[in-house]
């Protein structure tokens, strides 16, 4: 009994499953149906839509990312670059300025020893500078091996008066520069025939003293050096003709029977970088009391 009463249940079941399959084969091609897809797909594309734009600007931002990143490099890859050729331009630039100045200081060279009474000179740079409140000294890279000796007149780049050397040695020669207030040396004025002793006054002009009043003097003029000549008893350790500078103001008072003249140097002697010194030259003996540079 309880058998029949299950396989009843069975034949049932079976007999419901067939129909809800047919049911659902007849439903698939129905309308309801197609409209219930249409439904369904209307309510779902826009948030395909929001999930696909979303997905297209996230990666677009992660390729723009990407591109900054490689801009910055090739930025930095530039700027590295710009900078490279930068310092190779001021080397170049230096290197220039060096040969032009090197140029000068062999033109002058020539024209001092093509002179009736030949200077001869060697070059130097200069290697250090000692400029104090109460001095004004260079020393040069060369000395004793290129025949510099103690007393020697020493030249600018451009063949005007830079000072004398006070001391010399191997590989090194000690000058100090008419600016100091220890240097005198005689300056003359060729047009007036003015002569006066021009001493040094640190980075203020230099001082041409004790010109007598009755020479004349006036600003522009260049001042030279006045060398060894015997006559009204000057003696100098400079030979005549060198440039010291040129007269930039003139003091003269009444009461005074000589008058002073302020002379701006001709030779840049705050940033001298190269020195001609002559080897050549002898300077007088110093047993004269009138002795002076």
């Amino acid at each position: 009994m309880f058998r029949d009463r299950f396989a009843r249940r069975r034949s049932i079941t079976f007999m419901v499953l067939v129909l809800l399959s047919v049911g659902l084969i007849y439903l698939n091609d129905s309308g309801a149906v197609s409209e219930l897809r249409g439904g369904i797909r209307f309510a779902v594309t826009p948030v395909q839509d929001t999930l696909s734009e979303g997905t297209r600007s996230v990666t677009s931002m992660v390729g723009a990312i990407s591109e900054l990143d490689t801009l910055r490099r090739q930025n930095d890859e530039l700027q590295e670059e710009v900078d490279r050729l930068s310092d190779q331009l001021a080397v170049m630039e230096d290197l220039e300025a060096t040969n032009k100045r090197l140029r000068r200081l062999l033109d002058v060279q020539n024209d001092l020893d093509g002179r009736n009474t030949p200077i001869r000179t060697v070059a130097a740079g200069v290697a250090s500078r000692q400029f104090t409140q109460f001095e004004r000294l260079v020393t040069l890279d060369r000395g004793t091996e290129a025949g510099i000796r103690k007393d020697a007149p020493v030249l600018s780049e451009g063949g005007a008066l830079l000072g004398r050397v006070i001391d010399a040695g191997e590989g090194w020669a000690d000058v100090r520069l008419i600016s100091d207030p220890a240097s005198l040396v005689i300056g003359w004025v060729r047009r007036g025939k003015a002569t006066g002793e021009v001493q040094g006054r640190l980075s203020a002009p230099l001082a041409m003293t004790d010109v007598p009043r009755t020479q004349e003097l006036a600003e522009k003029e260049l001042v030279v050096t006045y060398g060894v000549r015997l006559g009204g008893g000057f003696r100098s350790v400079f030979p005549a003709g060198i440039p010291i500078g040129r007269v930039v103001d003139i003091i003269d008072e009444p009461e005074q029977v000589v008058k002073t003249a302020l002379i701006v140097p001709e030779a840049d002697l705050e940033n001298v970088e190269y020195a001609l010194v002559q080897t050549n030259f002898k300077a007088p003996k110093r047993s004269d009391a009138t002795a002076s540079e």
